[in-house]
């Protein structure tokens, strides 16, 4: 059992991932240039945030400095979830209700703890927020100036 929830643990972001990429494909192939630009600034631009934070971490050891583990997991999962939110709203149930699958799949995996989960998503989410303002910020520039 272990084992298979593992594979399906192990399997979560990448297909997310794949989701998200095959949206960004496709607003690419409706020439929705500026709906593209801000899907793949917040996707690349939250992966980005995740890996520096992840990096960071390592480097300062904030998180087992408070007797806690930062989690990548989780951070990759939010940074695809919210980009994919943000590009289409619609999805934003069945997008937090897998988010919180996952987290809940982590703690019975004994992956991380309620606090290793939370303490990322604080320290990730404000991040991804200002790359999504940048993102709608950048789309409105771009569009006023081909206008």
């Amino acid at each position: 059992m272990y084992e298979t929830l593992d594979a399906i643990a192990d399997s979560y972001n990448p297909l997310l991932g794949l989701v998200t990429l095959a949206l960004l494909a496709h607003t690419l192939w409706r020439r929705r240039w500026a709906a593209a630009g801000r899907l793949a600034l917040t996707l690349f631009g939250g992966l980005a945030i995740a890996y520096t934070v992840r990096w960071i971490d390592y480097t300062l050891d904030i998180w087992p400095a408070l007797g806690m583990d930062y989690s990548t997991h989780s951070a990759v999962a939010i940074a695809i979830t919210f980009s994919l939110i943000a590009a289409a709203p619609r999805w934003g149930i069945p997008a937090l209700i897998g988010l919180l699958g996952y987290a809940l799949l982590m703690l019975y995996q004994e992956y991380h703890s309620v606090a290793d989960i939370l303490l990322t998503a604080l320290a990730i989410a404000p991040l991804w927020w200002c790359v999504f303002l940048l993102s709608r910020a950048v789309s409105r520039e771009v569009a006023t100036q081909s206008a």
